[in-house]
């Protein structure tokens, strides 16, 4: 049966503090958050997990203006960086993203792969799962860290304990892959090592699930299969020696080139400021605002303009990763310390989520896309459309220019924001401090939609006199826990609508414009 739900007034930001992976992950249900004395040492406020240069962490967040339309922009440069990305409709049935970057910087690199052709992921059928991960231990510690890239093309056997085959399959493009064993086994996994590569370190942590299981003939111990065990993992160690087609990033774009006339250390696609933005900024004190000009009628505060090297192409505006640095290092003020906190992150969902497998987001007939939940990787999956007429209907998925590689989102939020056409191209967003309302999220395959939104003042507000972040509650005031991971925040209307359709746990949001706006 379908179930509308109208929802108003809602925007989401997360955590900007430390805590290491390790920890995150180590304890079932350990939560983190929601102050910043809660979070340890060396983490993305934002994530709730650990960067790869803490002292990052001290820097302000930038924000930048990225293009989604017209659809030559796609794919983007960076999002799979961005702790945050805001989705903002801009009238006409266009949206904008506005993207965070704090705590771990952009990087350019071709996407790591093996000698097998690369997976689409995904799994058939509901049996529970066994595997995980193929990534590269960048600092051969023997740890899968949150900013080390997966593995795609690496073939994985399932095995008896004697060496019969059971199953085989290779990894996807972010390196993950997973078997439906029948019954409990007992098995073996096997990893066969790609040319140019070997095995780190096995059992370097007291966290099977950041781990490698693989010993140097790419076997595991044997396992009995209870139940779902997502925790045999591969770390591989590049030896420089890659066969010709691996390693090389053939399952996506590489480096942002061609009609961005950017150098493949940029972000590409910059565009110009919004109105729209302004509460958004304001949430994260310090932080700056990147973007192609401004409309002399949108009152936004832009602290960095980047102009396009080509008149002839709108995509040519950009700024390179180490602009992106100097930037915020200029807006690093010493007596006033980061902090970005406020919300709650946990590796366990919490109860009362109903099955969300797949949220189908219509903005415009020549603006949908989805997120379709991935059991392994425990992230949502983005698929976009092609903004053609001739190809309604049709997707394709959504990765970083950077990277090559699909962008996956631990969290996906829609925060439902009272606002207002001031023009039909100028829309203001009613985000400011003392302001809250209703918000769904997503997270770990489950949809929550009895949510709320704030920027109501807590301690650190009513101390300060500093903003934070928007904050995500339940009800009744407690924080919600969050995904540790990235988040994608759709700015809906109030009217805008959430329901389930298609089967039970096949969820659409459908935006509608606010009057006056084009």
């Amino acid at each position: 049966m379908k179930r509308i739900l109208v929802i108003s007034l809602v925007v989401v930001s997360l955590i900007l503090s430390s805590f290491s992976l390790k920890a995150a992950s180590a304890a079932e249900g350990s939560t983190l958050g929601p102050n910043l004395e809660d979070f340890p040492a060396g983490v993305s406020p934002l994530t709730g997990l650990p960067v790869s240069e803490p002292e990052n962490l001290t820097l302000p967040a930038v924000l930048v203006s990225l293009a989604n339309f017209p659809p030559s922009v796609r794919p983007q440069t960076g999002l799979s960086f961005a702790p945050q990305v805001y989705e903002i409709y801009i009238s006409e049935g266009m949206t904008r993203l506005l993207t965070v970057f704090y705590g771990e910087l952009p990087r350019s690199y071709a996407a790591p792969t093996g000698d097998q052709p690369v997976s689409s992921g995904g799994v058939q059928g509901s049996g529970a799962l066994l595997g995980n991960r193929v990534w590269l231990d960048e600092n051969e510690n023997g740890l899968q860290d949150s900013w080390e890239p997966g593995i795609g093309g690496v073939k994985v056997d399932l095995e008896q304990p004697d060496g019969k085959l059971v199953a085989s399959l290779t990894t996807d493009a972010n390196g993950y892959y997973a078997f439906q064993p029948a019954d409990k086994g007992p098995y073996k996994l096997h990893f066969w090592l790609p040319e140019g590569y070997k095995f780190t370190k096995q059992n370097a942590g007291a966290d099977d699930n950041l781990d490698s299981d693989a010993v140097d003939d790419g076997l595991t111990a044997a396992l009995s299969f209870n139940g779902e065990d997502l925790s045999q993992d591969a770390g591989l160690v590049s030896t420089g020696e890659q066969a010709s087609g691996s390693g090389s990033g053939q399952t996506g774009q590489g480096s942002p080139v061609g009609q961005y006339e950017q150098p493949g250390d940029a972000l590409a696609g910059v565009r110009s400021g919004r109105e729209a933005y302004v509460p958004i900024m304001a949430a994260f004190p310090g932080g700056c605002l990147v973007a192609a000009s401004k409309s002399a009628s949108v009152n936004v505060t832009i602290c960095k303009n980047v102009y396009g090297s080509n008149s002839q192409n709108i995509n040519s505006a950009g700024l390179t990763f180490d602009q992106l640095k100097d930037i915020a290092e200029a807006n690093q003020k010493p007596n006033r310390p980061v902090n970005y906190s406020g919300n709650v992150f946990s590796a366990t969902a919490p109860e009362g989520g109903q099955d969300a497998a797949r949220l189908n987001v219509f903005y415009a007939w020549l603006n949908q896309s989805y997120w379709q939940y991935d059991p392994v990787s425990q992230s949502y999956l983005r698929f976009e459309d092609f903004a053609d007429p001739d190809k309604v209907g049709q997707f394709q998925q959504s990765t970083d220019r950077l990277t090559g590689q699909p962008l996956a989102f631990e969290n996906v939020v829609i925060l439902f924001v009272e606002h207002n056409a001031r023009r039909p191209t100028i829309i203001d967003l009613n985000m400011e401090p003392g302001t809250r309302g209703k918000a769904i999220v997503l997270r770990n395959g489950k949809i929550y939609t009895n949510l709320i939104w704030s920027t109501f003042s807590e301690g650190f507000e009513r101390t300060t006199g500093l903003a934070r972040p928007v904050k995500i509650r339940f009800a009744d005031g407690t924080p919600f826990p969050l995904a540790q991971g990235n988040t994608w925040l759709h700015v809906a209307t109030p009217f805008s609508a959430v329901w389930q359709t298609g089967g039970e746990n096949i969820w659409k949001f459908r935006f509608y414009p606010p009057a006056g706006a084009k």
